[in-house]
């Protein structure tokens, strides 16, 4: 029964997978075959109506509703992958099919279902994506008996977004994908997905969302904008949908080959996300649609995504700890032993400069980004370490100095004998300067063995909780 359930759901998307790949085919064959089919679906010249295809006097060029109110164009994305992100270029790309949907009353019980072929004149809104490349697809078309229009089509883009780095790499992003609709028309979020059943605007192939960034929301907007006064927008939809949950999903329901054909895994691997609408307003302006004055509507999608974290652990803050730890073993090696806590520290610094140089590329930013504060805070307690020796060396070697001065003028007093009596340094006094100057050099080791790692815990308290709880939090609340 559950077999027999998916095989149903599974008809109508192989059905618009088979003609999306067909149009693709026609066009790649050469203009012969596509002139040859759209003849072959083309009006004929009598006046009775044809078995598929529009009514004798159709026109292709009014839109439905003409002169009345603007037509609702509902629409609804399939993200199918999603990743290579580069903060270097700030852009991303993105495989995505788009559809829309619309009525168009003077194709109602005109003929069958049908699927008109590319080419084939039809009313359709035109839709443009704002991105630095788009390959989109020959659309395909349906027409159903009550005169919906469904149209889909393929989209591989490169988009851009405009990253704030301060936080990086403990960041969330934020990034756009706008559609302009023109024609007279309405567009509204949220239309009834063959891929998946309700009012979703997105649909994401969960396995196919693979980058350093992890979807967290999409926050859906509808509004009107205009060419001839960019600041008059009108938002009249919005909505946010949750997709945080789609990766625990479906790790849990598909662990196995048998779970993989499972409505359950189905469900988490093509994620719905949860939605709600927040946004609904009556945009006066949308009567401008109507007479063609510069103003359309855009369809928005804004996506929150929070970069993964366990790559640079490994890469970046578990090296650089490590790092850290190895300088405070000269701490715990005699203060004689020079060659040796010379060369640990040096060793650690250059070590420390070089974990710094292997930073990805980055844009030149005018400020300073997270991971820019945590390596120079590493190189910093890795240089007091190299600092801290230096010191005890200089104590303990001054006060080897001031003995050996002072046992030079003892022979040299006891040498002469006309000379008028010295009173003589102490030995007792000597011994003790000696020993208080040590100790000093020993005590310094003995705080730096306590005092160096607490301090690196508290530089990594406060690290955290700045740009976890401070910067990162409130951006997800928003």
């Amino acid at each position: 029964m559950e077999r027999t359930h998916l095989c149903s759901a599974l008809v109508p998307v192989l059905q618009m997978v088979f003609f999306i790949a067909t149009a693709a085919e026609e066009e790649t064959f050469g203009s012969g075959a596509l002139t040859q089919t759209t003849q072959q679906f083309s009006p004929p010249s009598t006046s009775q109506t044809p078995a598929f295809g529009p009514p004798l006097d159709y026109e292709p060029w009014v839109r439905p509703q003409e002169g009345g109110p603007p037509v609702d164009v509902k629409c609804s994305v399939y993200i199918d992958t999603m990743g290579s992100f580069s903060e270097k270029t700030m852009d991303f790309d993105l495989t995505l099919i788009l559809g829309c949907e619309w009525v168009d009353s003077r194709l109602a019980n005109v003929s069958e279902a049908w699927y008109p072929p590319p080419g084939f004149d039809i009313w359709t809104p035109v839709i443009e994506a704002v991105a630095k490349s788009d390959d989109e697809t020959p659309p395909v078309l349906s027409v159903s008996l009550d005169g919906s229009v469904l149209r889909m089509a393929w989209h591989t883009m490169k988009i851009t977004c405009l990253m704030q780095l301060q936080a990086y790499p403990l960041d969330r992003q934020k990034c756009s994908l706008l559609f302009h609709i023109r024609g007279g028309v309405r567009v509204l979020w949220g239309w009834n997905t063959y891929w998946f059943p309700g009012e979703t605007p997105v649909v994401t192939r969960t396995s196919g969302l693979h980058s350093q960034l992890k979807l967290e929301s999409v926050e859906t907007f509808a509004y009107v904008n205009s060419l001839v006064s960019p600041e008059a927008i009108c938002v009249y939809e919005g909505g946010v949908c949750d997709y945080h949950m789609s990766e625990d999903c479906l790790r849990k329901q598909c662990t196995s080959v048998e779970k993989i054909t499972t409505q359950e895994c189905r469900n988490c691997n093509y994620f719905g996300g949860m939605c709600m609408n927040n946004t609904s307003e009556d945009c006066e302006s949308l009567a401008y649609v109507v007479q063609g004055d510069g103003v359309f509507t855009t369809g928005e999608l804004r996506f929150t995504l929070t970069r993964r974290l366990s790559y640079h652990l490994l890469q970046t803050y578990i090296p650089s700890m490590s790092i850290v730890a190895m300088s405070w073993v000269s701490f715990w090696i005699n203060m004689e032993s020079a060659p040796a806590r010379t060369g640990l520290g040096v060793t650690t610094v250059l070590t420390m400069i070089t974990q710094s140089g292997r930073i990805i590329a980055m844009p030149e930013v005018s400020y300073v980004r997270a991971v820019d504060v945590w390596l120079l805070g590493c190189q910093l307690f890795v240089f007091l370490a190299l600092i801290e020796f230096a010191a005890v060396n200089y104590i303990s070697r001054r006060i080897r100095m001031d003995g050996d001065q002072d046992n030079g003028l003892n022979g040299k007093v006891l040498g002469k004998k006309d000379t008028v009596g010295l009173p003589l340094p102490d030995p007792l006094v000597r011994a003790k300067k000696k020993l208080t100057g040590l100790d000093i050099a020993d005590a310094i080791d003995h705080f730096s063995r306590i005092g160096f790692p607490v301090a690196f815990v508290i530089f990594n308290v406060l690290y955290w909780a700045l740009y976890v709880v401070i910067m990162r939090e409130p951006r997800a609340r928003q």
